[in-house]
C-alpha cells in the first residue's frame, strides 16, 4: 500500500484541485489530504482566504479519491500520521515546502478558464495577467 499526503488551499475548488487530486491520487493506494488551515493561507499566500477552513475540508471530504481529510498549518510539518514511506506531494507553486522530505512534485495540467476565478485566487502583490 502506497499512501500519498497532499497538502493544499483548496479555496474556490475548480479544475486544477481535481486535476491534482486526481494525480495524486493515480500515485497512491491511500490518499490523505491536508487542507491549508485559514491561518496558513494567509501566512504563505498573503490573502484569507475565501471559503473558511471548515467548508474547504467538507468539500474536498467529497471529492473521488480522497480517503481521509485533515488540517495542515503552515509549518511545513505533516500533521498527519502517514507512516514511513508515505508519498509526499507538493503542487508546483504552492509555497508550501517540507522541510527535510523528499516529495514528488505535481504540475497541474488544467487550470480555470474563468478569469474572475484565478483573479481571486492570485496571491497578494502578484500582478494580474493581461
Amino acid at each position: 500500500m502506497i499512501v500519498g499526503y497532499l497538502a493544499h488551499a483548496f479555496d474556490l475548488i475548480n479544475v486544477r484541485d481535481l486535476d491534482v487530486i486526481g494525480q495524486a491520487r493515480a500515485a497512491s493506494t491511500r490518499l490523505i489530504v491536508g487542507v491549508l488551515s485559514d491561518e496558513a493561507v494567509e501566512l504563505l499566500m498573503g490573502r484569507a482566504p475565501v471559503v473558511p477552513l471548515i467548508e474547504r475540508m467538507a468539500l474536498v471530504r467529497h471529492m473521488r479519491g480522497v480517503d481521509e481529510v485533515v488540517v495542515q498549518d503552515a509549518s511545513g510539518q505533516v500533521t498527519a500520521e502517514v507512516g514511513p514511506g508515505a508519498v509526499l506531494f507538493a503542487v508546483a507553486d504552492d509555497p508550501l515546502v517540507f522541510p527535510g522530505e523528499q516529495t514528488r512534485l505535481i504540475v497541474p495540467t488544467r487550470t480555470s478558464v474563468s478569469a474572475i476565478l484565478r483573479h481571486a485566487l492570485r496571491p497578494n502583490g502578484e500582478q494580474a495577467v493581461a
